[in-house]
């Protein structure tokens, strides 16, 4: 069993090469953890949200605060709420972040290792 203090894990800003800003972020657990999942708190500010991107597995979002929104490629749009649950698809291209008009937060669980980034439009 492992035991993780969220009080004593450092949060800053969300890199801008992978964020529109303003979004914070805070590892909860990464490769350094050396378990097979990875999970970050991010909170999206008015207008903030990711770039474009993919995971190599599945995705799994938990809104906890505010309003947030899911958006892959094909332009569906899917919102996240405190207490919803948005699953993505390995390889599907998406981003997400705050609402139109609002802030947000997440929990993001990553199951796979790697993320590509890609454009921000």
């Amino acid at each position: 069993m492992k035991a993780i203090d969220s009080t004593g894990l450092p949060h800053g800003d969300a890199d801008e090469n992978n964020f529109v800003l303003p979004a914070f972020m805070q590892r909860l657990l990464g490769r350094d953890d050396e378990l097979p999942v990875r999970l970050y708190r991010v909170i999206f500010g008015e207008g903030a949200r990711t770039h474009w991107h993919r995971h190599n597995d599945f995705q799994v979002l938990f809104g906890l605060s505010g309003k947030c929104v899911v958006v892959n490629r094909m332009g569906r749009e899917v919102p996240l709420n405190p207490g919803d649950v948005v699953v993505i698809d390995p390889e599907e291209e998406h981003w997400h972040g705050a609402a139109p008009g609002t802030d947000g937060e997440h929990l993001a669980i990553n199951l796979g290792s790697d993320t590509t980034w890609l454009d921000a439009s």
